[in-house]
């Protein structure tokens, strides 16, 4: 049961390929747009080890709400989760499942722009044995659990299934505009700067860039935060979870 949703899983995700360019190319759309403009500072390395958890942040939010939430959201409306009904699995194990097989295509996006931004932009890039990259790794999984469950929760919240599919839309449109990722946040009214700083894709980054760098990752709120959102959503998926 446990390899056969694995698969199942994966046929979703090869099934939309559109999502799998859209989730790795965007990110590298948005560097290809900035190159100019990256290239004028003097500490490009710096820049750029500040702005690739952003870019990986951004796919991994792709990954999450484009495919995953979109696609549960679509077979809820067409009527075939009807079918996981009558078997053994359960909502934690369609999640758990939908999130194992998904990781390994998040790690190897990740590895293809650290490697990318390392060469075009001279990023440093820690040693493998470094300390840096299992905390780096960790906190990366735990971004990307969040998200997933967040768009799990989503897609199931609301009885309507094309419904649901708006919903996630306007909250992945939200969080990339007030999260800064189209436009910076210094501009923005002291409310909305205030909503900036606790939408959950800035907790994913900015505990990113922590771990990436060496800082404190548990400076402020935001990696609490995010394990709480965690625990959060991660009951708020299993509770409104929908076969249809």
């Amino acid at each position: 049961m446990f390899f056969g949703m694995i698969k199942y899983h994966w046929l979703v995700l090869l099934r939309e390929p559109i999502n799998l360019f859209f989730g790795f190319g965007l990110p590298f759309l948005q560097l290809f747009l900035s190159f100019n403009q990256i290239r004028e500072y003097e500490i490009v390395g710096q820049v750029m080890a500040n702005a690739m958890p952003v870019f990986t942040i951004v796919a991994a939010m792709v990954l999450c709400f484009t495919d995953s939430g979109l696609s549960h959201a679509y077979t809820r409306q067409i009527k075939f989760l009807r079918r996981l009904r009558m078997t053994p699995v359960k909502p934690m194990h369609y999640i758990a499942t939908g999130i194992l097989s998904r990781i390994a295509v998040l790690i190897v996006f990740a590895a293809t722009f650290i490697a990318f931004c390392a060469t075009m932009f001279d990023m440093y890039v820690p040693a493998i044995n470094n300390t840096i990259w299992p905390i780096f790794i960790g906190v990366l999984l735990l971004a990307f659990i969040m998200l997933y469950l967040i768009a799990m929760f989503l897609a199931n919240l609301l009885n309507n299934a094309k419904a649901s599919q708006g919903l996630i839309f306007v909250v992945f449109f939200t969080m990339l505009l007030l999260g800064g990722f189209m436009i910076g946040t210094g501009g923005f009214p002291d409310i909305l700067q205030t909503v900036s700083n606790w939408l959950p894709s800035t907790f994913a980054i900015t505990s990113l860039q922590a771990a990436w760098v060496g800082g404190d990752l548990f400076y402020g709120h935001y990696f609490w935060a995010m394990l709480g959102s965690i625990v959060v959503f991660a009951l708020l998926s299993i509770k409104f979870f929908k076969y249809e």
